[in-house]
């Protein structure tokens, strides 16, 4: 099925931008726009700009630019019918669909059918969890047992599989998807010469949810002893999971970490949904896995505090210990907290309660580098050898830190803790941040060497000859004409509705469109890009109509999309004291007529001296008397035409 186009549009309209991106990450006014730090690359001093009265987004760092519409498909790696469907859902809009063909069908992306069946496997295990007499006795009791609601359960879609081996596939089967879709999507395996089996049999289901709420993958625990099964068994990576990039609970936790400031960090699936039970939501688990930057780097685009909660375990603490370094690589700021022994935070919630709890933390958090110090004290004792290692370990994990007095601030700490001059840790700290530093610029000076050789044809050690591409060529390789037509498409698009002039008798607006149509009538533009647009507009100017701007950062042609925006954004913002000043600020809109007069004379311009440039070609190439008159002819003509668009334009041509 397709979505009707006039669905399409009320999703589009409804789709407010700053809602839909405010879902992902925290937005912070700065003028008419609000900032924050890309989610699409790292970066941590914010780059990325949404338009709340164009509906855009564009990050000024990686170039990533789009509407409501192109930033779920983005961070959501979904296609465009997808993306409309999970902003209908957020908005409430009935999806209306017609009949695709076959070849349409055929063309859907991979991954929206992963989805798809993901979806289905997860509405399955909910209600095998509640709708059959095997969920019910043995599901729920062990959710009923680890002490779960049924509002909880509901809330992080909690399920069961039966114990069979095929029971769930063959249902999907007789639903219409394929094998080769559940296999893809980790739900099926398949082996050589053997049936199809689920990978889930016996188990409660905890799905894990990606930041817009959609199942990507589950965890199953095993309810009954079997030293040949493992305890937890996980969904394999696929084309929409990558289990280094999520960490569980995210959905549910986002818009409270955002309201806290914080995010607590802990290990298992049932820390993160006990605690939510008792009303601490701010909280995601790493599910098991060492922490990797892409965790961090999801966690950063709501908070910049975390705070890691320890069980009692002294081993696995001090296995952890290296991996919270990221976090501080990262830029955030890290606490610890540890509970006594033989408690995790589910049992110790469920022990003292959610008010006790929050207690606890308050008063036995430390920041991470006295809370790594003084765990590592305990091993070292007065092993002076041991001891000397330990400092290097905490001078290497302080240079990690971004940031200077952040780094000044522990290294003091640290000096008083371990009784050391604060100036020898200070020293061996610069040795590492300048090794880095050296070490970052070498691979800076590879990449450009690199990208140079590959700008001329040399991604290899063997020459490659690339054809010229007009489409692909620099800045400084590109013609004035493609200048020129970018300008005329550009005021098209941002100002082609503007009235330059109103007759008041027969009410008629004569717009910005329609004088820049008056002047090029049929002309076809050399740039492929730029004649698509134009051949919007004429189609658009031939009804009578104008396109909104909205037509274009909307389109579903990428190229176009990205070019509409990119004319429309800007990473300079006017101060707002210009205005408490009374300072008038002129703007494009108030010279648009003579900047659409100007830039229409100086494409005519130089589309005389390409065709000048041709006819020289021809001149010399030409074999007959006759023909040599013809073309200095034509040439005299057009060099009379160009000079006085340049009289017009204020220039002098060379005779």
């Amino acid at each position: 099925m397709r979505i009707d186009q006039d669905t399409v549009q009320q999703i589009i309209q409804a789709a407010d931008i700053v809602e839909v991106v405010g879902d992902y990450v925290s937005l912070k006014k700065r003028g008419a726009n609000m900032i924050a730090c890309c989610p699409f690359h790292n970066e941590k001093t914010p780059s990325f700009s949404v338009s709340p009265s164009k509906g855009i987004y564009k990050c000024f760092g990686c170039g990533k630019a789009g509407d409501s519409v192109r930033f779920v498909m983005d961070i959501e790696g979904l296609g465009y019918p997808e993306a409309l469907r999970h902003l209908a859902k957020k908005y409430g809009i009935e999806i209306a669909e017609r009949e695709v063909t076959d070849e349409e069908q055929q063309s859907q992306n991979e991954k929206e059918s992963l989805y798809i069946a993901l979806d289905f496997a997860n509405k399955y295990y909910q209600d095998q969890l509640w709708k059959t007499s095997e969920g019910e006795s043995i599901g729920q009791s062990y959710f009923k047992e680890r002490g779960f609601n049924h509002a909880t359960i509901h809330k992080f879609d909690l399920g069961y599989s039966p114990d069979g081996w095929d029971v769930f596939t063959k249902y999907a089967l007789k639903n219409g998807f394929s094998l080769d879709i559940l296999e893809k999507a980790g739900l099926t395996l398949i082996k050589e010469g053997k049936d199809p089996i689920d990978r889930f049999r016996g188990r409660v289901i905890f799905p894990i949810h990606n930041v817009a709420g959609k199942a990507i993958a589950f965890g199953a625990r095993i309810l009954k002893k079997d030293p040949n099964s493992p305890k937890y068994l996980n969904s394999p990576e696929t084309a929409v999971y990558h289990k280094s990039f999520i960490v569980y609970g995210i959905a549910q936790a986002k818009n409270p970490i955002r309201q806290e400031d914080n995010c607590y960090l802990v290990e298992g699936y049932t820390d993160v949904v006990s605690l939510n039970q008792s009303g601490i939501e701010n909280v995601v688990a790493s599910s098991g896995t060492s922490l990797t930057k892409e965790q961090i780097q999801l966690i950063r685009r709501f908070t910049n505090n975390i705070t890691v909660l320890y069980d009692g375990d002294a081993a696995g603490i001090k296995a952890s210990l290296r991996g919270i370094d990221i976090i501080l690589e990262e830029g955030l700021n890290v606490k610890a907290v540890v509970f006594p022994d033989g408690d995790d935070p589910d049992s110790f919630v469920q022990k003292v309660g959610s008010q006790a709890f929050k207690e606890y933390i308050k008063n036995t958090q430390k920041d991470f580098i006295r809370f790594k110090t003084e765990i590592s004290l305990k091993d070292v004792g007065n092993d002076p050898i041991r001891r000397a290692e330990l400092i290097k370990e905490l001078v290497e994990t302080i240079s990690k830190i971004p940031d200077s007095i952040k780094r000044s601030v522990f290294y003091k700490e640290v000096a008083s803790l371990l009784s050391i001059d604060e100036h020898i840790l200070i020293t061996e700290g610069n040795k590492i941040f300048q090794k880095k530093v050296q070490e970052s610029e070498k691979d800076r000076q590879r990449q450009q060497k690199t990208q140079h050789l590959a700008e001329i044809g040399l991604e290899t050690e063997v020459p490659v000859f690339i054809p010229d591409d007009p489409e692909t060529k620099t800045d400084k390789e590109r013609s004035l004409v493609s200048y020129h037509e970018e300008e005329c498409v550009r005021l098209l698009v941002c100002y082609g509705s503007h009235v330059l002039e109103r007759n008041v008798v027969e009410n008629i607006d004569f717009t910005l469109t329609d004088y820049i149509f008056n002047e090029i009538r049929d002309m076809e533009f050399e740039t492929l890009s730029y004649q698509k647009i134009l051949s919007i507009f004429r189609e658009f100017h031939q009804k009578g109509e104008i396109p909104q701007t909205t037509h274009f950062t909307s389109h579903q042609d990428i190229e176009i999309q990205q070019q509409a925006i990119n004319w429309l954004s800007s990473p300079h913002h006017l101060s707002e004291n210009w205005e408490k000043y009374e300072i008038y600020v002129p703007v494009e809109a108030d010279k648009l007529a003579d900047m659409a007069y100007t830039n229409i004379l100086r494409l005519k311009k130089s589309r005389f001296e390409s065709d000048m440039a041709k006819l020289t070609n021809e001149l010399i190439e030409a074999q007959s008397y006759e023909a040599q008159e013809q073309i200095l002819m034509k040439m005299m003509q057009l060099k009379e035409v160009i000079k006085k668009i340049a009289h017009l334009l204020g220039t002098v041509v060379q005779g």
